[in-house]
């Protein structure tokens, strides 16, 4: 196979492969939200090369522009941003109902103060920037593989509630 994980030089178990295979049969969209424009553009173009669907803002405020315009299973973004920060779009998100997408906490901040503020904000998952790249990828996984689980579950209680109605 030309388009197989091995031949584009990653074992096929790395989540590397994973994400590759992820982005190959599904939509895999994701958005990034950053103000720094280096971390943004090393972020974004690590995701691109494993074949995710990247769209990226520069604070809160423009990723809930871009959320208006289309559903993202995924956003990875930064806590400390101009306009409106990682933790009030969070905020501003799980307000507005949404529950079906897997928000990452991708920051400088790692306190155990800060790990409370975010999830009490209604982060998914947390991750230090310090972190190496592979834990990033790690959660990225996790978290397209728990939002497509979520829906199945939707899916599968709704076609309950149907068989009772009915």
């Amino acid at each position: 196979m030309a388009d197989s994980p091995e031949r584009d030089g990653f074992h096929r178990g790395s989540v590397t492969a994973r994400i590759i295979a992820l982005a190959r049969s599904t939509q895999a969209k994701i958005l990034v939200v950053d103000d720094d424009e280096l971390e943004l553009a090393l972020v974004c173009d690590r995701l691109q090369s494993c074949g995710l669907e990247v769209r990226q803002a520069a604070n809160g405020e423009q990723a809930l522009e871009a959320l208006r315009k289309e559903w993202f299973p995924v956003i990875v973004t930064d806590w400390q941003m101009p306009v409106m920060s990682g933790i009030e779009l969070t905020e501003r998100l799980r307000e507005q109902g949404s529950t079906d997408t897997y928000v990452i906490m991708l920051t400088v901040l790692d306190t155990g103060f800060d790990y409370e503020r975010a999830y009490a904000a209604g982060v998914d998952d947390y991750l230090s920037k310090k972190m190496p790249e592979v834990e990033l990828l790690s959660r990225i996984h996790a978290g397209f593989s728990t939002v497509n689980l979520r829906r199945q579950l939707q899916e599968a209680l709704e076609k309950l509630a149907q068989l009772q109605a009915g």
